[in-house]
């Protein structure tokens, strides 16, 4: 859960920033999670300041509320009050800070993509 939930910030800091930014992957594992972007040059310029913008969420130590936006169609969302309101079906933890400390990094994934891989 504290992969998949830093894995969501670091997404949604993206696309705030970004808004015509194209996800083109994404997997969670046991020891890291991964985004991959379409992007046309290195996005390690910009890993830290989205490191520190990510970090600064988790320590907030906010309330993550998680519930349906339509029960009928079982559509659920995670929401951080000030950050963002994110569609999620997934399970997640009660407070930010539970993440603990994280670190980005950078993988060229081929021509035109690009992959932070995000660990604890």
């Amino acid at each position: 859960m504290k992969l998949h939930f830093a894995a969501e910030v670091i997404l949604e800091l993206f696309m705030q920033k970004f808004a015509n930014i194209q996800k083109v992957g994404a997997h969670i594992s046991a020891d890291k999670s991964r985004i991959d972007f379409e992007w046309p040059e290195s996005i390690t310029p910009l890993l830290a300041e989205f490191q520190q913008q990510a970090q600064a969420v988790i320590d907030s130590d906010a309330e993550i509320e998680s519930a349906f936006s339509d029960e009928g169609q079982e559509r659920r969302y995670w929401k951080v009050e000030g950050f963002a309101q994110v569609p999620c079906g997934g399970t997640h933890l009660k407070r930010t800070s539970e993440v603990g400390r994280i670190a980005l990094k950078r993988k060229n994934v081929g021509k035109g993509k690009e992959r932070v891989e995000i660990t604890l």
